[in-house]
């Protein structure tokens, strides 16, 4: 039976995702749904929503206190908020009314990614609105949740159809910065540098205090301004216009209507439970060839495209990513988007949980482009694009221009509420790779150089003026060399216990086990020492108790498949798993996660390897490689003499609530581990972390059909021997990282 221990850190960063929620509490231009119980709802309903809001207010008061990072919350009591605030629950007579509370709530704790997103800011779609209309609709409640999912549908047309600009607050005035080429605000004149007085009536300066007045996290909330107005105010369903006043080229105050029209983005399903988000991506090249590519979101999407972008670009001197009002997003395409890029690899930095330290390494791809790179951030630019920008400018590979990013920096997660909203919470701090802290400070350009009003009248935009003069000098060929990926320790930890302890955490990331020895070599190693005569009898026990060797001998492959769970801060990610096994020396473990494609792990043979599909491939070398080899060993069970030439008894202890030998083995290769036989049963039912469970016998051997660790459970529910595997079914899959 394969053993499979799915990666710590890729359970922690298919969890994280690094943005600040679009779709927060806030000013909507969408009607809102009614506040009061219908009134012909019974006391029995009434009571059931008050259970439901309870609830709700006790699971994000919990979440929190489990699974923040700082134990002591930055100084703030956790138990006397949660004293403070169940009775406003209690009286509460809506769900919009405890979403309020729950947000002022976590408030409190001063610090981004901490977000109620109610239901009417979740974007619904056509499927949603069909639903309504089904078999099962009703009146009351029901028929609220139905205004409900109206309303979601109205929003995902606010978030597409719009009149094709940017905006930026500078200098507290809300300007035009980019003006879509062709779109119905370009054909109404409008321009960069114009300055917005008013949006269907409404002030901008009354917009603004109105955005004061309900914001959450501030200085997170500060810099989303500009596209929540875009959002609240200036987009709005297809065949409608939207009037606005603002200051031309000459300070002129002008009208227009200008009519909505589609957008040129599209809207894009995230990952767990997260509202859709509206995603831009735009390539081109600019002057002198060098190539220029912007995007607003760090979703799956945005990777091939971004993958082919850079394909397009081979031949060009340098590349401008412009990464200014990007929000942020999935935490995995730092691994994918870093790795077409990084020449070497390389630390970005690491994220600091309560279970311990794990680093951001990036594995460069074999397509990675080689040019000189510049990065554009500025205020606007968030949680996932703030930490990819720290770490291209930390390894050296680019030069950051451009203002101080936003500042918030906490990696996510989220959790659906009994309410219908959504608890995105901050489960991990993170610090740079030059031991900086970005939250509430922000990344630093290596240029500063600040968006005006008047360069942009006068048709510049000096920030990226400036990214291509930053290129211009430097030959094509020169490529930054990157700082080691594992020179951040001493840096950030300043003692060997936070060292020790991102160790730990990398060494996390690694399949137990060792390599085949020779036959000969099983009962001595080059050392002198070999199998302690006390663990023979414990070896042969194991081998009867499985089925002996005649029967696993008789075997040539073996498919398995089930399920996958794995669990983080509370949250859980679940798939379709498949073991591909077969003799004498091929493994494969694929992995089904929905929203994120096939994990792949695997021994070819040859060489051993992982591929991920937002984080790219990696070839597994040194001490993980030797693990593997002995992983991919077909029926290990019954070699155990020959994969470990050392083994010595160290005494017993209790698993499962029963008695184990201990036993460390050593490898000829690789480093030791302990096995843990039942003393009854004789089977092995724990391997360092990992368990073994739920034996059953198939084809005449005894094999487990669950394997667990600390973060996983692999649950096995059919297994076939003897099939025909092809080969091909080891190899990697060929796709934008591997040609």
């Amino acid at each position: 039976m394969q053993r499979v221990r799915p990666l710590k850190i890729l359970l922690i960063v298919l969890f994280a995702f690094q943005s600040v929620a679009n779709g927060q509490q806030g000013p909507t231009t969408t009607p809102a749904p009614p506040v009061t119980t219908p009134a012909q709802a019974s006391k029995s309903e009434e009571a059931a929503a008050d259970e439901r809001r309870r609830e709700a207010f006790e699971i994000v008061w919990r979440t929190v206190k489990e699974n923040h990072f700082d134990p002591t919350f930055g100084g703030v009591d956790w138990d006397a908020a949660h004293a403070e605030f169940a009775p406003l629950v209690a009286r509460a007579r809506s769900d919009r009314e405890l979403h309020a509370l729950l947000q002022q709530m976590l408030n409190r704790l001063g610090q981004s990614h901490f977000n109620i997103i109610p239901p009417e800011s979740i974007p619904s779609t056509d499927e949603d609105e069909a639903d309504d209309n089904g078999p099962d609709s009703d009146d009351g409640a029901g028929a609220v949740e139905k205004r409900h999912r109206r309303g979601n549908l109205e929003l995902a047309e606010r978030m597409t159809y719009g009149i094709g600009i940017d905006l930026r607050v500078i200098a507290g005035s809300v300007v035009v910065t980019r003006v879509e080429p062709n779109s119905t605000a370009s054909r109404a004149g409008l321009r960069p540098g114009f300055v917005l007085r008013s949006i269907g009536g409404r002030t901008l300066a009354g917009i603004l205090k109105l955005y004061e007045r309900v914001a959450v996290y501030e200085p997170a909330a500060r810099h989303q301004v500009p596209a929540e107005i875009l959002v609240d105010f200036v987009n709005g369903p297809p065949g409608t216009s939207v009037r606005l006043t603002y200051l031309d080229a000459r300070n002129r105050l002008r009208r227009a209507v200008v009519p909505r029209e589609r957008l040129t983005g599209e809207l894009t399903p995230t990952v767990q439970s997260l509202p859709a988000q509206y995603v831009e991506f735009e390539s081109r090249r600019l002057r002198d060839h060098i190539g220029y590519i912007r995007f607003n979101l760090f979703v799956a999407p945005v990777l091939e495209k971004f993958c082919a972008a850079l394909r397009s670009m081979r031949d060009a001197p340098g590349v401008v990513l412009d990464l200014r009002g990007n929000r942020g997003g999935l935490m995995a395409l730092i691994y994918g988007l870093g790795g077409l890029l990084e020449t070497r690899a390389v630390s970005f930095g690491v994220m600091r949980t309560r279970a311990g330290w794990f680093e951001l390494r990036v594995m460069p791809q074999r397509t990675a482009y080689r040019g000189q790179l510049v990065v554009l951030i500025d205020g606007g630019t968030q949680s996932a694009g703030e930490i990819f920008a720290s770490g291209l400018r930390d390894s050296g590979r680019a030069v950051v221009v451009g203002e101080r990013s936003a500042g918030a920096t906490l990696p996510s997660t989220v959790k659906e509420l009994p309410t219908g909203a959504i608890l995105q919470y901050a489960f991990a701090d993170f610090v740079t790779a030059s031991g900086e802290l970005l939250e509430g400070r922000g990344v630093l350009p290596n240029l500063h150089v600040k968006l005006s009003r008047r360069a942009l009248l006068a048709g510049h935009d000096p920030q990226l003026e400036a990214a291509v003069a930053a290129i211009e000098p430097r030959s094509a060929r020169d490529v930054l060399t990157p700082t080691p990926p594992h020179a951040l320790a001493a840096a950030i930890a300043g003692d060997a216990t936070r060292a020790e302890g991102l160790t730990k955490a990398s060494d996390a990331t690694k399949t137990n086990g060792g390599t085949k020895s020779s036959a000969e070599g099983a009962k001595k190693d080059a050392s002198g020492a070999g199998v302690d005569p006390q663990v023979e009898p414990v070896i042969e026990k194991f081998v009867e108790a499985v089925g002996g060797r005649a029967a696993f001998e008789r075997l040539s492959s073996r498919v398995s498949k089930g399920t996958f769970e794995g669990t983080f801060g509370g949250v859980k990610v679940s798939g379709a798993v498949e073991l591909l096994e077969k003799s004498p020396d091929k493994t494969a473990a694929l992995i089904s996660v929905s929203g994120f494609g096939v994990i792949r792990r695997a021994y070819t043979g040859l060489y051993g390897y992982q591929q991920i599909p937002l984080f790219g491939f990696e070839q597994i070398e040194g001490n993980e490689l030797a693990d593997m080899k002995l992983s991919a060993e077909f029926n290990w069970f019954v070699k155990l003499e020959q994969l470990y030439p050392t083994m010595t008894l160290k005494g017993r202890e209790r698993v499962g609530g029963s008695d184990a030998f201990v036993v460390e083995a050593t490898p000829t290769e690789g480093h030791a581990t302990k096995l843990y036989f039942d003393t009854q049963t004789g089977l092995l039912v724990r391997k360092d972390r990992t368990y073994f469970e739920d034996y059953r016998e198939v084809d005449g051997v005894k094999l487990p059909f669950k394997t667990r660790d600390d973060f996983s459970v692999i649950t096995v529910t059919e297994v076939k021997h003897n099939l025909p595997v092809d080969d091909a079914r080891f190899a990697e899959e060929k796709n934008c990282f591997t040609q």
